[in-house]
């Protein structure tokens, strides 16, 4: 009986170690971290953007890439770790960015995953991130007589992101793991008063949530092919908001986007509009004989310049009065086309030099500052100004702050490129300044801040601030002052014209 007793537990101690044995192996493998070789890690962008100047113009401009930052890029980085991590169990290597910009007329990069160099017992990933901003991604080559829509109208259109991922095993370069996954990144309502930063797709911390969540959605046991996100989006933060908040808050409703109401003051007015003619042409016989004898002489290139003189009249209707306003501003648009010699040679072998025009063109508008513009109400001369385009040496020029629209623990520093335009880097988006009186009282109105903010000054005292949003105001704050209700009210009114389409 003892030794019977002896049998059993030794069976029992054997079967022990050897369950011991066979958990410990199991974890042993579930522990066991597989190698994993980013052979690339792409993000590719297109950094263009189309704006329009009123209707009028069109230019091209940048707008923001977050993932340029490389804080902000090391957070996306790591959010790959951890998706590769949480579903292989794996030890990265090499895994770095490459950042590739594309242009805005030549289709998305292909996704190459050629495999150079085998490494038995290692994975090799490749991934691929295409960022087309608010135009979606085709895969086809984009025609420059079809551009984009303007930038301004898609602030309620989403960001598209687009993922491509394949994993190949070293040991016989079998594909264990692919994706292909479009993103739209849609931006909740601005809040109400606040404008759109509208270069960047979000609120960094928003953005690399939603970067994040994609990220793990791509690498998923069950992936998907399509994915929406909602992020938070950027508002400009005007420094006043906080520090005054015993001025009086101004809001506006624009209707048929002419119709302008102020809610609190209960004022109305109708922008009418613009109309532009001819008045003259500038001679510039001297300039051009010149430049024609010199290119003819030397070879040199020069220019055939031509200016015609325009004035634009706007207007508007204060709806309480029912008092029509208008002024007219005169400016010059001067056309230079590049001039280059030709040579021949006649019937008797001898050198001819002839100029010719090769279409290249540049076409620029100037303002004379000295000259002066009327303020007529009906057909009474109220007011005289002089307008001057560029920044005034004291101005405030762009928003140095950024917010959420709601929450004050968001409020941050912010780059001058983020800015909604580069102000004063270009003539089709200059600042201007009117500057003159209205009844003998002094006034300055300014445009400033990448046109999305007007401050109004009355006998040197600093009256109203103004956000604008799509030329047009949207929220403002009134500081106290004794100035003349309608001189104030009149002055804000013609603060909306829109000057800048003619710059």
């Amino acid at each position: 009986m003892k030794s019977s007793f002896n049998i059993t537990k030794t069976i029992h101690s054997g079967a022990t170690y050897l369950l011991c044995l066979l958990t410990f192996s199991s974890f042993s493998q579930s522990t066991e971290k597989q190698t994993i070789r980013i052979e690339k890690m792409e993000y590719a962008y297109n950094p263009s953007i189309v704006e329009s100047n009123g209707g009028f113009n069109s230019f091209s401009n940048s707008r923001v890439i977050l993932p340029i930052n490389a804080e902000i890029a090391e957070k996306m980085k790591q959010s790959v770790l951890r998706a590769l991590d949480k579903r292989w169990n794996a030890v990265v290597l090499n895994p770095q960015w490459d950042f590739k910009e594309i242009s805005p007329y030549n289709k998305p990069p292909k996704f190459k995953t050629n495999l150079k160099k085998e490494a038995p017992g290692s994975w090799h990933l490749f991934l691929q991130v295409i960022d087309n901003g608010p135009y979606p991604i085709t895969g086809k080559s984009s025609s420059p007589f079809n551009p984009y829509p303007a930038f301004e109208s898609l602030d309620y259109a989403p960001y598209y992101l687009q993922f491509k991922v394949s994993l190949i095993d070293g040991n016989n370069e079998s594909v264990l793991f692919s994706n292909e996954m479009t993103v739209e990144m849609q931006r909740s309502t601005v809040p109400a008063g606040q404008i759109l930063l509208r270069k960047l797709p979000a609120l960094t911390d928003s953005y690399l949530q939603a970067f994040d969540t994609a990220i793990q959605t791509l690498f998923a046991a069950s992936p998907q092919s399509e994915l929406k996100l909602n992020v938070t989006p950027v508002c400009l933060f005007l420094d006043t908001d906080k520090t005054l908040a015993n001025a009086k808050k101004l809001n506006f409703v624009t209707k048929d986007d002419s119709i302008i109401e102020l809610i609190q003051l209960k004022q109305k007015w109708i922008i009418q509009n613009s109309k532009t003619r001819k008045t003259k042409r500038k001679n510039n016989f001297g300039y051009n004989l010149f430049n024609s004898t010199l290119t003819t002489l030397t070879g040199l290139s020069t220019d055939k310049i031509r200016a015609m003189g325009y004035v634009t009249k706007f207007g508007f209707i204060d709806t309480n009065d029912n008092a029509h306003y208008f002024c007219e501003v005169h400016f010059i648009e001067e056309t230079r086309e590049e001039k280059e010699r030709e040579v021949t040679r006649d019937a008797n072998g001898t050198k001819v030099y002839s100029n010719y025009l090769n279409g290249n063109l540049n076409v620029n508008r100037s303002l004379d500052s000295n000259k002066m513009c009327y303020l007529i109400r009906e057909k009474d001369t109220i007011a005289h100004f002089k307008i001057t385009i560029g920044n005034r040496a004291d101005s405030k020029k762009h928003f140095s702050q950024y917010w959420d629209g709601k929450d004050e623990s968001t409020i941050s520093p912010m780059p001058e490129l983020w800015n909604n335009s580069a102000s004063g880097q270009n003539w089709y988006i200059s600042p201007f300044t009117l500057e003159g009186e209205v009844n003998n009282v002094p006034f300055i109105i300014e445009n400033s801040k990448a046109g999305n903010q007007i401050d109004i000054e009355i006998s040197g005292q600093e009256i109203m601030t103004l956000k604008i949003y799509n030329n047009k105001p949207v929220f403002g704050i009134l500081y106290s002052n004794s100035a003349d209700e309608k001189v104030t009210n009149l002055l804000m009114m013609l603060s909306t014209m829109p000057f800048n389409s003619i710059f």
